[in-house]
């Protein structure tokens, strides 16, 4: 997989207008003795295990942000791991202070230049709402394969809000969001013509309110409002007063995003939040992978468990 670096290039519009240095382990030394009792002279050489090359973890996740339940943790590697075992070993999670089981999903990424890899991690169904999360990644010296282990330690502490789920039925032109297993709303909608579909599939909200202009058949319109991203290649709950007849009347018509009335674009942009899950169960594009946005739910749990792209059993 290869991520869009930095949430730049849009499906549904022309242009967005935003868009520790190398160093060595010290080898350890054991002492060495002869056969029998005899010990080793002491001008011996020690024999040293080999140097390794260090591994620089970052995270994109915030300590104290607060997200939806769909929201993975994700982190950047400065090199190629090549065994996912010790680190998914090593990290540790809890929710309200009890042991949860978490697992790490490696794939390769563009996202960051200088880190090639990325982990996302997560537990088999969506976080619990309304609950305090506690990640330890006590990384430090630990091997991240031959020749390799990583050079710093991390932790981060994030909470959740409600569980907001959003649906997006293709068959209807309907959005329906619920808070907490209760209606919320139900909006009208127009996803992406059939020649510039809509991912089908889970996806989780990226980013909120970024300024971009959208081109279509026959408009573009720049400073779009109420956006809400939901992949790398520009798929977006938005403001759409441009194409409120098609919306109206359940016509599907959009560059790939979802095209939403004005006064309910803005209603659900002040409701919905980073790491929000929206589903689009029947849309007429192709299936939504991980490396497409934060697509980690369509990935099942028992091909989550091997690790992707580094093995973790």
């Amino acid at each position: 997989m290869t991520l869009a670096a930095g949430l730049l290039v849009s499906a549904c519009s022309s242009s967005d207008s935003g868009s520790g240095g190398p160093s060595t382990a010290a080898a350890g030394s054991t002492s060495a003795t002869g056969s029998g009792s005899v010990a080793a002279p002491s001008t011996s050489a020690s024999p040293t295990k080999p140097a390794t090359k260090p591994v620089h973890i970052k995270l994109l996740n915030s300590d104290g942000s607060d997200y939806g339940v769909g929201m993975p943790v994700i982190a950047f590697f400065s090199k190629k791991i090549k065994d996912g075992k010790p680190l998914q070993a090593a990290t540790t999670v809890t929710v309200d202070g009890k042991p949860a089981k978490g697992a790490w999903y490696f794939e390769y990424s563009s996202a960051n230049k200088g880190y090639p890899i990325e982990g996302h991690f997560r537990l088999e169904n969506y976080w619990p709402a309304h609950s305090k999360i506690h990640v330890g990644i006590p990384a430090k010296g630990v091997s991240a394969g031959t020749g390799l282990s990583y050079d710093d330690s991390l932790t981060l502490d994030f909470t959740t809000h409600d569980r907001i789920i959003s649906t997006v039925d293709d068959s209807t032109h309907r959005m329906t969001v619920t808070d907490d297993g209760k209606e919320y709303g139900t909006f009208p909608v127009s996803l992406g013509a059939s020649d510039t579909p809509t991912a089908r599939g889970t996806k989780v909200i990226m980013e909120k309110g970024r300024s971009i202009c959208m081109r279509g058949p026959g408009y573009y319109e720049c400073g779009v409002k109420y956006t809400q991203r939901l992949t790398y290649g520009g798929e977006y709950l938005h403001s759409a007063p441009w194409n409120i007849s098609n919306i109206d009347n359940g016509r599907d018509s959009s560059n790939g995003c979802t095209n939403l009335l004005p006064a309910d674009a803005q209603k659900l942009y002040g409701f919905l939040g980073i790491g929000d899950v929206v589903i689009y169960p029947n849309a007429n594009g192709p299936a939504m992978t991980l490396g497409a946005g934060y697509g980690d739910w369509n990935v099942n749990w028992s091909s989550w468990l091997t690790g992707g792209l580094v093995s973790t059993t």
